[in-house]
């Protein structure tokens, strides 16, 4: 077991400031399904994984969305991908992911999104060298209709590197980290201004809930002492 502390981040709306251009995307699927656009505290309110549970919170039919996966994840990652072309990271990214860098704190992005399209742009926005290991999935983005996997692939990788629990945190924009943190005995941070609204996070019962990045420091600070 290694002493090596651990940092956990979420991609989409944690690390980059891309609720809107997903909002959008997923505006484009919902009238592929034959439904009016949503506002994005609908869109807040409903989103969720696995996502079939937001197209039928959304009226949406669940045999048709089941049927026609392919086309609507094309429609999403067109959509999405042109309007996130020069997406920003979320405001004080930085500022949070070089204090962790002095810490000698390891970090690494845990993401149902894809791989192949993470990287490129932690490369773009010049942040690649703050992160050991992208575990994102590798396939076409259909998996996370049905199911999503974070939570085993962040086990194993705690097993596999011998990271410990009370070594390691995970902060995120969705119901998802809180859940994972629970089940494995790992701290959990949420951010507001993500993926879902401020009353969900906080129903989800994150340890901790901040508005913006940097204010993970003196919560990270007070866990382990650091000076």
């Amino acid at each position: 077991m290694t002493l090596q502390r651990l940092a956990v981040f979420d991609w989409n709306g944690t690390l980059i400031a891309d609720t809107r251009m997903a909002w959008v995307a997923s505006n484009a699927c919902l009238e592929f399904y034959g439904k009016s656009p949503i506002t994005l505290q609908r869109q807040r309110e409903t989103f969720d994984f696995p996502v079939i549970h937001y197209y039928k919170r959304n009226g949406c039919d669940i045999d048709r969305v089941l049927a026609t996966k392919e086309e609507a994840n094309t429609i999403f990652q067109t959509r999405y991908e042109a309007l996130a072309a020069n997406v920003r990271t979320r405001r004080g990214a930085r500022e949070l992911l070089e204090w962790l860098k002095q810490q000698g704190i390891t970090c690494i992005i845990l993401s149902n999104y894809l791989t192949h399209k993470i990287e490129p742009q932690l490369h773009r926005l010049k942040i690649a060298h703050y992160f050991s290991h992208v575990s994102a999935n590798n396939c076409d983005g259909t998996t996370i209709l049905n199911a999503t996997n974070k939570l085993e692939r962040l086990s194993s990788l705690l097993v596999k590197r011998g990271y410990h629990p009370d070594n390691s945190f995970i902060i995120g924009d969705s119901m998802e980290e809180p859940d994972i943190g629970r089940k494995l005995g790992v701290m959990s941070i949420g951010i507001t201004g993500g993926c879902i609204t401020e009353a969900r996070l906080r129903k989800a019962r994150p340890d901790h809930l901040i508005d913006s990045l940097p204010q993970a420091i003196p919560i990270i600070t007070k866990k382990w002492s650091l000076s």
